[in-house]
Formats: structure tokens, sequence, C-alpha cells
């Protein structure tokens, strides 16, 4: 061995020394302090949308994804005791996780396609899989035209926003060729961040996946875990009045959205945002970020109208029962027949 080899493996061998000396100094360290929480903890600084979102990933509904975060894992298949989040019966999703019935990526001919891109609401949360409203608009399609003319994809996602219902688009949309894109985003736009998701949705998913590889690697040193656990207070000072999506981005997604149809062939139908109280007397309100947009169907109009019946329609504030997906299916049938987009 040369003398500059012997150095240089004394040098490494030195390294080396130093490093497992300081990782058993910080693993004593960590016992006598308590081991860190979770990369993301659990408690009272998550917003409730943050703790739903970690029962999804605990109980296998979301998986993580580079480009829009989290989705619904393909083929999941719900327990038949788990809690009637989405029905009474289990959820059960496609081969490419849509709350919609088994299809192949290339459209067969003769046949049309509307994609509908939300959150929990247009998801379903509280109704069957055939309740949600375009499960209904298919079944008003299938009466109309027949069956075997119209395939509806349900590509919604609980707690998505406008940025993720983008990606998702140019990401997965695009293959199964929309004829019709219904964008049923917004609400979640102005979901508060917390010191567990202390970024907005553009800078979270801008983070590549080769970096959240190296932390999970990383986690399992007690050196990177005592200097998180330590630099903690100062990671964790994030504006936390901040949303996960500014109000001038979700303009922004939306006419991306639009570009695409444009650029791809297909149509896009925005959605107005509604909620409302519940129960007789319930009245709803508007939470509307579709304005200047040419093709709105306006559900938040349909459900002032009620007056104090509105209430009668929803589950809780955000999400309709079966009743009201129905009212919202003929309010959307109503918006794409005047457009002339159901001709073809």
């Amino acid at each position: 061995m040369s003398e500059r080899t012997r150095r240089a493996f004394f040098a490494v061998a030195a390294v080396i020394g130093v490093w497992l000396l300081l990782e058993g100094v910080s693993a004593v360290t960590l016992t006598v302090m308590g081991d860190e929480e979770p990369l993301i903890p659990l408690g009272e600084a998550d917003p409730e949308w943050l703790v739903n979102a970690k029962s999804a990933y605990s109980n296998g509904f979301f998986i993580t994804d580079d480009f829009t975060i989290w989705r619904p894992k393909p083929g999941f298949r719900g327990k038949a005791s788990a809690r009637a989040v989405y029905g009474k019966r289990p959820l059960v999703l496609n081969r490419h996780g849509h709350r919609s019935p088994e299809l192949t990526v290339a459209k067969p001919d003769g046949v049309r396609r509307i994609m509908l891109l939300g959150g929990s609401h247009p998801y379903g949360m509280w109704v069957e899989t055939e309740e949600a409203y375009l499960a209904v608009v298919g079944q008003m399609l299938e009466a109309r035209v027949g069956p075997g003319k119209w395939e509806m994809i349900n590509a919604a996602c609980p707690g998505h926003t406008t940025f993720q219902g983008l990606a998702f688009l140019r990401k997965y949309g695009l293959a199964f060729e929309p004829d019709i894109v219904i964008f049923d985003l917004g609400m979640n736009d102005g979901l508060p961040l917390s010191v567990g998701y202390a970024a907005p949705d553009h800078e979270v998913a801008a983070v590549p996946g080769f970096v959240n590889n190296a932390v999970r690697v990383a986690s399992a040193s007690f050196v990177y875990r005592l200097l998180r656990r330590m630099l903690k207070p100062v990671a964790g000072s994030a504006d936390i009045e901040a949303v996960r999506v500014p109000v001038e981005l979700t303009r922004t997604n939306r006419e991306a959205v639009d570009a695409l149809g444009a650029e791809h062939g297909f149509e896009v139908l925005h959605m107005a945002q509604v909620s409302s109280e519940v129960g007789p007397g319930g009245r709803a309100g508007c939470k509307d970020t579709t304005a200047g947009f040419a093709a709105v169907a306006d559900v938040c109009a349909t459900f002032e109208a009620l007056g104090t019946d509105s209430g009668l329609y929803f589950h809780d504030p955000i999400h309709a029962n079966a009743e009201g997906h129905a009212l919202i299916a003929r309010t959307v049938l109503a918006k794409l027949d005047e457009l002339g987009w159901l001709t073809p």
C-alpha cells in the first residue's frame, strides 16, 4: 500500500469514526429528550383537512405522487368495516384510481367521455358511487341516447386543489382523451397551512421525488433526527395564516385548464363552489372563483334559489347528500345542453 493510499484510508476511517461517535451521542441525546414526532406530526396544530389526509394515507386510500402530491390508490378496495365516509358499501376504485367503472385508457370508437376533476364533494363523500353527481349525469345521458355512448370518469380526489387538478390533468388525464372536463375545484384552495403542511401546493409539488427519497434515507440517522428536532421551532415557523393556493394562482390554474382544452380539443366546464347551512332553514352561500370564465355551471344560483330549503340537500356544510347531487346533475346537464356540447 502506497503512502498516499494509506493516508486516504486513515482519513476515511477517521471520518467514519467521528460520524459513528456523533451517531452515538445523538442517539443518547434523543433518548433523553424523547425521539421526534413523525415527519408530518399529528396534533392540535393540524387543521382538519390535514388530519383527514393523514387518515387516508394510513388506511391505504391515498398514495403519494410526485405531480399531484397525493391521489387515490389505483384498484383500492375499502374494508367492509370502514366508516361509511363514501356511502354504506365499501369504496371500490378502478385500476386507474377513479371512482368509476373499469375502462381502457384509449377511448373506444364512437364513445365520448366526460372527466370530472374535483375534491371530496364531487368525489361523492357520504354518498354511494352511483349517487355522486357525475354518475347521475351519466345515467341521464344513458336514458337519453342509450348505453355505450358516453363514459363518465370521476377522477376527483378528496382534498385536491386547483393546482392538483391541473397537475392531474396534465400528467394523467389527457391520456383518456376527454371530450368534456368538469373542473369542480377551488373550495380547497383556501385551506390553511400549518406546521405539518407549511408550504403552498405549488412549492410542495416542486420537490423532486429523489429529494423525498433522500429524506426518507436520512431519517434513519440519529444525527439527522437530532438536528431536525433542534431546528423544528425554526422550520415550523411558517406563516400558518397562508393558504394552499393563493387567489391569484387559482385563476391562473383555471386559465391553464382552459388552455389545455383548446390545445387538446376538449371543452371545460367550470363549477361554481357552494356551501350551505344544514337542515331545515339552511341557506346556501357561494365561494365562487369562476368570475370571468365563459362556461360555468352556476350551482350557487341553483341552491340559493331554494332559500331556506337549501340545507335539506346537504349532509354537512360543503358536501351535498344524494338529493343534492341529483340537483347538481340536473344543473350540469342543463348547462351542457345550453352550450351544445352534448351533440356530436
